[in-house]
């Protein structure tokens, strides 16, 4: 998908003119590769300064998906009230006769996002150790910000957070064969085990090594990519931030690399400073990679559907590959749970 035509793209001009002081149309529109679900454009003015845009995609596969607003909300919330590295949110457009969908544009945050060997190679080994200190430290503060601190008392609901997750997700298995039966048999084991909630908190939804704009000398500058946050259980953010890092060579092809670079800590290491900074009890942590694991398999068939639909997000892939790659994660999460597919 490239830029919108000359019309939307003046249509936009003309509202950034008046709600994003700084800027001076007319823009060019760079479409940012690497996502799979809300777009991202880079947006340079008639100046040379660069901002961004997010908005869904052309196809929207569960309803209350790519909700933009929500993720400028949060944004907003945590920018003004939290310590959190975020992008500073300029304006939100809900008018969709502006883009034909609600958008809205944020600050251009320069550095280096991994999403893949190539750009965790740009940082030295004594970064890459900082890098990963800083991820899990700015995992720990978020999920320590009060919600209703920061004006996100009803950002969500924090309590029975998993039993939702297990029937919305579990709605959305629309696969035939091995993959189905593995990830309804996963769904079966995942509710008969599920842990007591032990801690509530504001959760990015989406929180992974290539979501990070890091410094040269691994700091995080900010955090994207808000569209699932919400509050509930934080060992869900864990498991996932796991899952992505350092994988296991069964899902190493199917997960963005960089993480199983020297420099970067293991699995272990992350985890236990997780739970130094927050005192989370991880006992139930192979539990919370299983849902990692079953939760992006079910992602990923979203993903298939809106390629095979022919609105593909940003990236583009073979949409029948994906099948082997839903496979693969339902059987990662069985395995996590103790079972074999």
């Amino acid at each position: 998908m490239t830029a919108p035509d000359n019309q939307p793209r003046s249509a936009v001009d003309g509202w950034l003119a008046r709600h994003a002081p700084g800027y001076s149309p007319p823009f060019g529109w760079t479409l940012v590769g690497g996502g799979r679900s809300n777009l991202t454009y880079l947006l340079c003015d008639a100046a040379g300064r660069t901002l961004v845009l997010r908005r869904p995609p052309a196809y929207i596969d569960a309803p209350g998906a790519h909700d933009v607003a929500r993720e400028y909300r949060v944004q907003r919330a945590l920018r003004d009230g939290s310590a959190i590295s975020v992008p500073d949110p300029i304006a939100f457009c809900a008018d969709q006769e502006i883009l034909g969908v609600p958008f809205y544009v944020m600050q251009y945050v320069d550095g280096t996002i991994v999403r893949g060997r190539a750009e965790a190679e740009s940082l030295n080994e004594v970064a890459r150790a900082a890098a990963s200190r800083a991820v899990v430290s700015q995992l720990a503060e978020l999920h320590q910000v009060p919600a209703e601190s920061v004006g996100l008392a009803d950002f969500g609901r924090p309590g029975g957070y998993l039993a939702r997750q297990l029937r919305r997700w579990s709605a959305q298995i629309r696969a035939d064969g091995p993959a189905g039966t593995a990830l309804t048999w996963a769904a079966e084991l995942l509710a008969r085990d599920m842990p007591p909630q032990r801690s509530s908190a504001l959760l990015h939804g989406d929180y992974r090594l290539d979501n990070l704009v890091l410094s040269g000398d691994g700091q995080v500058r900010a955090v994207l990519d808000w569209e699932l946050s919400t509050q509930g259980d934080p060992l869900t953010d864990l498991g996932w931030l796991l899952l992505y890092w350092r994988p296991p060579p069964e899902l190493a092809a199917l997960l963005p690399g960089g993480s199983e670079l020297s420099g970067f800590l293991d699995r272990g290491e992350l985890a236990r400073r997780y739970a130094a900074g927050t005192g989370a009890d991880l006992s139930d942590l192979p539990y919370y990679l299983a849902f990692a694991a079953w939760r992006l398999a079910i992602i990923t068939l979203g993903v298939q559907a809106r390629y095979r639909a022919g609105a593909g997000a940003g990236e583009q892939l073979d949409a029948d590959q994906l099948s082997g790659q839903v496979e693969a994660l339902a059987a990662a999460a069985l395995q996590n749970l103790g079972a074999s597919a």
